[in-house]
């Protein structure tokens, strides 16, 4: 690595069940310092329609996935291209897979078309987006991840899940899938100690479309990850949190809607 890498991380947003002015700030964020690389973590979508928990109810048939991709595109994928140029991956999160999922279980025969999958659905070729690999090597020993793979054992404590699988894998684990948001680091070995770090980077979700919250709020922090990776190989992220008001600080600035930094 030849210069300083900076890469901005989108949380879980579940579209359509986002706070659209929250990833608003994230797309105005990044035109703003114009990093080297953008990754949405997963759950990119909600997919409402396919999921197991609405099978043979209303939902079921109330949803269009095709439109909710094509929104998508319209709300984060083309404005993130309109001002990003650079690196652009997504992961596949556990609500992104519902169609190709639910295609493969109730219409197997179709499913070798793989037009439900994420990268298809929302046409990832048309604006040069990767589909990542679940786990994701982004900067030496740094791995991105969605989170519901790889026996990643949950907790209630954010940053910790993250922090418990980094000791597991003894690299750096960037991840969402628990909407929480904290970035803890870990100190192991002797001699030349190296520093791990568990990150999640919390959600833009609207908490009202959650419907399995019932009502009571999440233990969840709305936020995103800035992960920095220096030329002589030092690791340092960050966990961007926003207010009520979708504001956050970085660098000294203070990003609110509709205003300049």
């Amino acid at each position: 690595m030849t210069k300083d890498q900076i890469v901005v991380v989108c949380p879980d947003s579940q579209n359509p069940k986002h706070d659209p002015q929250a990833l608003k700030q994230i797309v105005d964020f990044i035109a703003d310092i114009q990093p080297d690389g953008v990754i949405h973590i997963g759950d990119a979508l909600d997919f409402e329609g396919p999921a197991r928990w609405t099978k043979d109810t209303r939902k079921e048939y109330a949803g269009n996935v095709e439109q909710e991709a094509e929104d998508f595109i319209s709300q984060f994928i083309g404005p993130v291209r309109e001002v990003h140029d650079g690196f652009f991956g997504i992961h596949e999160g556990n609500h992104d897979l519902r169609p190709r999922q639910y295609l493969e279980k109730y219409a197997p025969a179709l499913a070798d078309s793989k037009f439900f999958h994420l990268e298809n659905l929302c046409r990832f070729d048309d604006y040069g987006v990767r589909r990542l690999p679940d786990f994701y090597e982004v900067f030496p020993n740094v791995v991105t991840t969605h989170g519901h793979l790889g026996r990643i054992r949950l907790t209630q404590v954010a940053g910790m899940t993250a922090l418990n699988a980094a000791k597991r894998f003894t690299k750096s684990i960037v991840m969402g899938h628990t909407h929480r948001a904290a970035a803890i680091p870990h100190t192991l070995g002797i001699g030349e100690p190296q520093t791990i770090w568990g990150v999640e980077v919390g959600h833009v979700m609207d908490e009202s479309c959650a419907d399995y919250l019932k009502g009571t709020p999440g233990d969840w922090q709305k936020a995103f990850g800035v992960l920095q990776f220096s030329k002589n190989g030092h690791f340092k992220p960050e966990v961007v949190y926003m207010n009520q008001a979708n504001e956050f600080e970085f660098g000294g600035y203070r990003y609110s809607p509709g205003a300049a930094a």
